[in-house]
This record gives structure tokens, sequence and C-alpha cells, in this order.
């Protein structure tokens, strides 16, 4: 039998390049990665996945890219285009013959005043409105981000929450149960998976940081009004930041219900524990040693 075909998108960020290299190590389907930048993907081609060009602010790179696909994992940037990206996506998926869709969300708390929860939760119903098969994922806020978008600068890890503890989760956990998702869509279809796995303030993962590292980290506290300067002075979405410096300005006044709530459901997908602020920092020990 002919195996699935399944592409992914983001394949060159934490979680896509993650997902699809778990695809072509299980041998059980063809991988294809969508991406921007082929030239940025030549790695991922010696891992046996093919590589398509596919940009989706250009509506014509997306019929080429989708050809031959099964499964795909719809995966956008943190901007307000991705209302429109993913509904172009969607529209010409549908039509070329994608059947199964796994989508990379994020966090499901029940409130309406953090916009893009809402609007990734839209994008899951236009999904479910076209028919496809589906697993709808929700993170929570992503460990690596402490890494990857500077709160941590050496031994002082930049505060923007106060004492507000979240639930979070790693890349590599998202991208472990996206694969398992897009491996078998029928033990998955209908599915909505909120992830996050450990939940912690920032002074506390400073202290655990202390603690593993063996020296000392300080918090440095800033405020919301501080982020979305920063933010946006980087060159960030500003719709898309908006809405966070909402998120984070509600997190100090706990008033998103449920912002700390772990889920048990990573070891019944996968057969294994989740990673913890623990695991991680120990794991990625001269990261965060640097």
């Amino acid at each position: 039998m002919t195996k699935p075909t399944i592409l992914v998108l983001g394949a060159t960020g934490k979680v896509g390049a993650k997902t699809a290299q778990i695809l072509a190590q299980s041998g059980d389907v063809k991988v294809v990665a969508g991406v921007r930048s082929p030239q940025k993907a030549i790695g991922l081609q010696t891992s046996g996945i093919e590589v398509r060009h596919l940009d989706l602010d250009f509506q014509a790179t997306l019929a080429p890219a989708l050809t031959g696909i099964d499964r795909a994992l719809l995966l956008t940037g943190y901007t307000v285009d991705m209302l429109k990206q993913s509904k172009a996506f969607l529209d010409t998926a549908k039509h070329m013959g994608v059947e199964h869709i796994v989508h990379i969300g994020a966090s499901g708390a029940p409130t309406n005043e953090v916009a893009h929860w809402g609007w990734h939760q839209l994008i899951e119903k236009y999904i479910e409105a076209l028919g496809f098969s589906f697993a709808h994922l929700r993170p929570e806020a992503f460990m690596e981000n402490i890494l990857s978008f500077g709160w941590l600068n050496r031994s002082v890890l930049t505060n923007y929450i106060a004492n507000a503890r979240w639930s979070w989760v790693s890349c590599d956990d998202v991208a472990v149960i996206a694969a398992e998702t897009l491996l078998h869509p029928q033990q998955h279809q209908g599915q909505i998976y909120p992830l996050g796995y450990d939940a912690a303030t920032i002074p506390e993962i400073a202290a655990l940081l202390t603690e593993i590292i063996g020296r000392s980290f300080q918090v440095d506290n800033r405020s919301p009004e501080e982020f979305l300067e920063t933010i946006l002075k980087a060159g960030g979405d500003p719709a898309y930041i908006q809405c966070v410096y909402q998120q984070l300005k509600l997190n100090i006044a706990n008033a998103i219900p449920q912002a700390d709530t772990t889920f048990n459901n990573f070891e019944l997908i996968t057969g294994r524990k989740p990673t913890t602020w623990r695991s991680l920092i120990q794991q990625q020990h001269s990261s965060f040693a640097y």
C-alpha cells in the first residue's frame, strides 16, 4: 500500500521541525515540509523529508504544495494574518483532497478577552465546517520561549506577569503529540487536546534555575506596558501583540480562569511522561547556563 503523505507547515521552527523529524523517523509515512524559504530547510532533506515552497501570504504557492497530500499540520505565525492565511490554506486543502488536519492553536482558557485565542478557535470551527477529519491542539505557554524571546539574559529572568502562575508545555512535547495525531488520525479524530503539563511562576522558575544550574538567577520585574513597547519596537505585529499585552494584564489581575491548569493526557497519548521545568533545565543545562 502507498504510504500516506503528510504536509508539515512551520518545518523550520521548533515545533514543526521536530514534528517532521518524528514523522520521518517513524517510517510509516512520506513527509513533506512546506516552507517559505526552501534554502533554510536543506537539513530536512538529509532526513528524507521532501521540501516544497509554501508561503501562506501567496496563495499561488498553496495548491502545488498541497498536491498529493493526505494529512497536514496547520501551524501559523504570530500575526492577525493567521486568519486569512488559515482560511486560504484550508480552502485549498479541501479542494486538493486533504483528509485530516491537525491544527496547533493556543490556550482554551474560558475568556473572550484575549483575542488571539479566539482567532484560533474560529479556525478550529472552520476546519470542522469544511468536513475534515481533525485534531485540535491547544498548547499553553511554551517553556522554550524563556530562551528564545530574550526573557533570560545570563542570570536575569525578565518577568512581565508578576506572581501569576502559568501552565507550561515544552515545544518537543507539542511536536510529539502533533506527530501522534498525524500518524494515527482514526484514534484522535475529533479530539481537542489542551497541552500544559507544569505550572510555575517566573520567580519559581528562577529558583529552579538557581538550584539546578548552581548559580543565582535574579528576577527583573517589568510591566506589561514595557513588554508592549519592547515587542512593537522589535517589529511585532501590533494586532497580535496587543492581544498578548491584554493577556499579561489579565494574568496579573488573576482574571483568567484556569491559567495554571495542567492536564493528564500526555502519558495517555504517548505512553511517557511529559517534560517538566526541572527535566527541561536538566536536559538543556548548557543553554540555561550560558
